[in-house]
């Protein structure tokens, strides 16, 4: 259980244990005393004579609850892992079928061949293709053999210059 632990480690963590259970006993007794004399003088006309232990007993019960923590932490640890992991298990398995899913429509997206309509024809055509499928008019950019501006397919001129382009 403890493996990879030194001794060192060992003993403090032994020593956190014991004196954490120390301090939260001594707290609780400390705070019980001070509670039971506070709510008899409450119930009286005396004014509380040992209220002060509450000073004393709680922080005495926080600082051993801390100890204590510090103590057992690899336990605590352990435990909450122990419970988590199947849990988490159980929801991979459950959206496993909804990431496949979607794995494969980004797959077959990608897969799929782009088209565009033709500008001449208005035909659907392969959109890497220069020329179109169907008329056999050139559908991709004209670069001006003058300026080499890139000009749409369908332009007679140079939108920059205005040399003719075919």
């Amino acid at each position: 259980m403890n493996d990879n632990l030194n001794p060192q480690h060992e003993k403090a963590k032994k020593i956190l244990k014991i004196a954490g259970a120390i301090a939260l006993c001594i707290g609780l007794i400390f705070a019980v005393i001070g509670f039971v004399d506070f709510f008899k003088s409450a119930s009286s006309s005396e004014k509380p004579k040992l209220f002060f232990f509450l000073f004393i007993g709680l922080p005495l019960m926080s600082f051993g609850g801390m100890m204590l923590a510090f103590g057992f932490h690899r336990e605590l640890m352990r435990y909450t892992k122990n419970e988590s992991v199947p849990v988490i298990n159980e929801a991979g398995k459950e959206i496993t079928p909804a990431v496949k899913d979607i794995a494969a429509a980004v797959k077959n997206a990608s897969e799929e061949k782009k088209t565009v309509k033709c500008p001449f024809c208005n035909a659907e055509t392969d959109a890497d293709g220069k020329f179109c499928s169907s008329c056999g008019k050139q559908i991709a950019d004209v670069i001006c053999p003058s300026c080499g501006e890139k000009n749409p397919a369908d332009g007679n001129f140079c939108k920059n210059c205005g040399e003719k382009l075919k």
